[in-house]
C-alpha cells in the first residue's frame, strides 16, 4: 500500500496544477475577448476586478488559493487515517489559521 503522505502529496500537486490551469484558461479568455473588442472597434468595457476576500488591496487570491489547497490536502490526510499525519497536519492548519486572524 502507497504511503498516505505520498499520495496526500501526489493529490496536493494535481490540485494546484489544475487550479493554475484553470487560471491560465481565464486570463488567456480575457485576453482574447480584450483582443477581439480592439479588432472590432467595439468600445472597451471597464470593468472592476472582482475581489477575493483578503480585505484592501491585492494578494487575497492567491491567500484563497493556498487555503483551498491546505484544506484539500487536510481532507486528503484525514481521509487516509494516518493518525500521526493527521496529526501533524491538524497542527499546521491551526498554526495557519491563528497567523492569519493575527494578521
Amino acid at each position: 500500500m502507497p504511503d498516505p503522505s505520498w499520495m496526500a502529496q501526489q493529490q496536493a500537486q494535481q490540485a494546484a496544477q489544475q487550479a493554475q490551469q484553470i487560471h491560465q484558461n481565464h486570463v488567456r479568455i480575457h485576453r482574447e475577448m480584450h483582443d477581439m473588442a480592439r479588432h472590432t472597434g467595439a468600445p472597451h468595457i471597464t470593468h472592476r476586478p472582482t475581489s477575493y476576500g483578503g480585505g484592501g488591496g491585492g494578494g487575497g487570491g492567491s491567500l484563497r488559493g493556498f487555503l483551498t489547497l491546505v484544506v484539500i490536502v487536510a481532507v486528503v490526510v484525514y481521509v487516509a487515517r494516518d493518525p500521526e499525519l493527521r496529526a501533524e497536519v491538524m497542527t499546521f492548519a491551526r498554526n495557519l489559521w491563528a497567523q492569519i486572524q493575527s494578521s
